[in-house]
């Protein structure tokens, strides 16, 4: 059981790592969003006026669009990437638990098994929680930024001012992620050795009586 524990705190960690990662990927995809709809209005804010230079204009940002645009894309690959990782560290926590459950321990009571299982379940809950909320949010970055149109001013701009995820239209619950989840503390949790000597103990004054 308290190896059941220190395996979840383990993936507890591991989870935390990617969505640190994914606070990463938004902030970068944020700012080559705006990055391109601010290169995008200058650009055809000046071919609205200047017709004749439309061709030369095009060329000189046009790789810096479409950088733009294969930064974009790798940044989509390192979300599913995230998605992968994350519903991997998911899906064992959900195996710790289980096998907890069906191995139980007979050196222990069943409130100090639940004592000790309480945190396990919980963070089974908040992962699965979280889990659910990325892929919805993914899914609707990855829609969001299906294919954008260099020329289309107004949707690159609306696109960069919806990418967040804390935004209106964002689907994942900041306050929840970051503190839906309370660590336990050592002292409030039995340890295997402590309830083992316990029941030795239980043992020894039965064995007394007799």
């Amino acid at each position: 059981m308290a190896t059941t524990v220190k395996k979840c705190l383990k993936l507890h960690k591991l989870f935390v790592n990617e969505l640190a990662r994914s606070t990463r990927l938004e902030s970068e995809g944020s700012q080559v969003l705006s990055s391109l709809s601010n290169v995008s209005q200058r650009v055809m804010g000046v071919l609205s006026y200047s017709c004749n230079t439309q061709e030369l204009l095009l060329q000189k940002h046009f790789l810096a669009m479409e950088k733009s645009r294969g930064f974009l894309a790798d940044i989509l690959r390192d979300y599913q990437e995230l998605l992968r990782h994350i519903r991997s560290f998911t899906c064992e926590c959900v195996t710790l638990v289980d096998d907890a459950f069906i191995e139980g321990d007979d050196s222990l009571s069943v409130e100090d098994e639940m004592a000790i299982l309480t945190f396990p379940l919980q963070l089974q809950e908040w992962m699965e929680t979280v889990l659910a909320m990325l892929e919805h949010e993914v899914l609707r970055k990855t829609r969001l930024v299906a294919d954008l149109e260099y020329n289309d001013t107004g949707r690159l701009s609306r696109v960069a001012k919806q990418w967040s995820s804390q935004g209106a239209m964002g689907n994942v619950d900041n306050d929840f992620v970051q503190t839906g989840l309370q660590l336990p503390q050592a002292k409030a949790l039995p340890s295997v050795e402590d309830a083992s000597h316990s029941k030795s103990k239980k043992k020894k004054k039965s064995k007394a009586k007799k």
